[in-house]
């Protein structure tokens, strides 16, 4: 280990690298606060031996300093303490620090207190390590547009883009598993609350009186489980975005109380008398019926116009094939991160083939299965762990054609083209040539099917 010793006494600090030296330790040292600080934010050391009080910055403030910082605060801090100053240590233990020891300390306790520094280096090691994969997986997640949507949704994301900035409530609408929680984590993303929180709550998941305390909060007493107060979800969300899946769920109750909140950005914690104020951009998510919901009594009109200034249709995954690759790889990226088995590649073949199903539980789907493969594959992914209900070969009518299909040297982008090729010739017939519609059921703007229709030679 690198160990940093930090005393302004030079007799005593002489002592100690030598001492350490005769133990094995690799040994730098400082007799002030200025010095030693540079040295911690430039090296790095394994372990730092501090002396609290030095002239210059003292100890304290060369701890919290260290603490603040993003890639020193892993690094273990003794301190070196004399006699008497208890406040000292509280304060500095307080501040950070992970031991400490009197002086003049005896060497087997020193010895005793390094092996101990050592065990915490290593956990200081793993957590930096799972917070630094955890930013990757984050960025994955909710890195913007690009990291969700391919050409099937980029009319979309351009209408976004007019209104990311503003305050307005967005809806998403589609099936279920189309990911509309990706799409909502890319709007705030890319929004000017992307430093601000990222909340998510699903409205069916709890019970009427369960959910009113998981949105709006509750104080002490306010029901028979209510034992502290507890923060919602909008106080948790203040000033950055709250995803609201699944409203069309929301009981009529809550939804009087939601509207309020949108409107006037106010509410009032179950049991408490006092209201709150808050800053969220919300974005709700639905697969339901909200019209037929207002008729049938079971939605409010005028939340559902609150809510609907800023309608978002996801369409399927069957009817924007092109984006599967983009997504195939996004989720091999977030499996890697998450199980650490290494990089793998999808066998080209093989993604042919997904391009080809319907999926019809849409992107969530696909992204269990692509989890699973990676998972279960050695090597590169192919079809040998599929899902048994998933079965690919009742899709030939999608498949490539023969030269393509033989070609192992062919490229990715040849064999996508080719496969978007027979797509696009499938749709005209199913459609009887009506490009509006093909189009539609693309994900793609009608000019753009246009000008593949010429380049690919497939005008009657």
């Amino acid at each position: 280990m690198r160990v940093l010793a930090v005393d302004d006494n030079i007799d005593a600090l002489f002592v100690l690298e030598e001492f350490l030296k005769a133990q094995g330790y690799e040994v730098v040292t400082a007799s002030d606060g200025d010095t030693s600080l540079k040295i911690i934010l430039s090296n790095f050391p394994d372990l730092v031996l501090l002396d609290i009080n030095m002239p210059g910055l003292s100890g304290l403030e060369v701890l919290r300093a260290v603490r603040a910082h993003p890639e020193a605060r892993y690094t273990p801090i003794i301190l070196l303490t004399a006699r008497g100053e208890t406040e000292e240590i509280v304060k500095g233990l307080e501040a950070g620090a992970d031991d400490y020891i009197v002086k003049p300390y005896d060497t087997k306790e020193l010895l005793a207190r390094l092996k101990a520094a050592s065990k915490t280096k290593a956990l200081y090691s793993e957590l930096k390590t799972a917070r630094a994969n955890e930013k990757r997986l984050a960025d994955s997640l909710g890195g913007g547009f690009s990291k969700i949507a391919g050409s099937g949704l980029s009319g979309t994301i351009e209408t976004l883009k007019k209104v990311i900035d503003t305050p307005v409530p967005i809806l998403l609408l589609g099936e279920t598993g189309t990911g509309k929680e990706l799409f909502a984590r890319a709007i705030h993303y890319e929004s000017n609350r992307s430093e601000k929180p990222f909340v998510t709550q699903n409205c069916a998941t709890f019970s009427s009186t369960l959910l009113e305390s998981e949105l709006f909060g509750h104080v002490k007493g306010a029901f028979t489980d209510a034992v502290k107060d507890k923060d919602g979800v909008f106080t948790l969300a203040d000033n950055g975005t709250l995803f609201l899946d699944e409203i069309g769920e929301l009981p009529l109750p809550l939804q009087a109380k939601l509207l309020r909140v949108l409107q006037e950005g106010k509410f009032t914690p179950v049991g408490d008398t006092k209201e709150r104020t808050v800053s969220v951009r919300v974005v709700a998510a639905t697969h339901r019926d909200l019209p037929s919901m207002i008729k049938a009594g079971t939605f409010r009109e005028d939340l559902y116009y609150r809510i609907n200034l800023m309608p978002i249709s996801i369409p399927p995954l069957r009817e924007r094939r092109s984006d599967i690759p983009l997504l195939v790889e996004i989720f091999l990226s977030e499996a890697e991160v998450k199980f650490g088995k290494g990089k793998k590649k999808v066998n080209q073949k093989f993604l042919q083939s997904l391009c080809e199903y319907d999926w019809p539980g849409n992107v969530r789907q696909l992204q269990n299965e692509i989890y699973r493969l990676y998972l279960l594959s050695e090597a590169d992914i192919n079809d040998q762990f599929l899902s048994p209900e998933i079965h690919l070969d009742e899709f030939s009518a999608f498949s490539l054609s023969a030269d393509a299909d033989n070609r192992e040297t062919s490229s990715l982008k040849d064999a996508l083209a080719s496969l978007e090729k027979n797509l696009i010739e499938r749709e005209l017939k199913a459609c009887e040539g009506n490009k509006s519609e093909v189009a539609r059921k693309l994900g793609i703007s009608r000019s753009n099917l246009i000008q593949k229709v010429q380049a690919y030679g497939l005008e009657p």
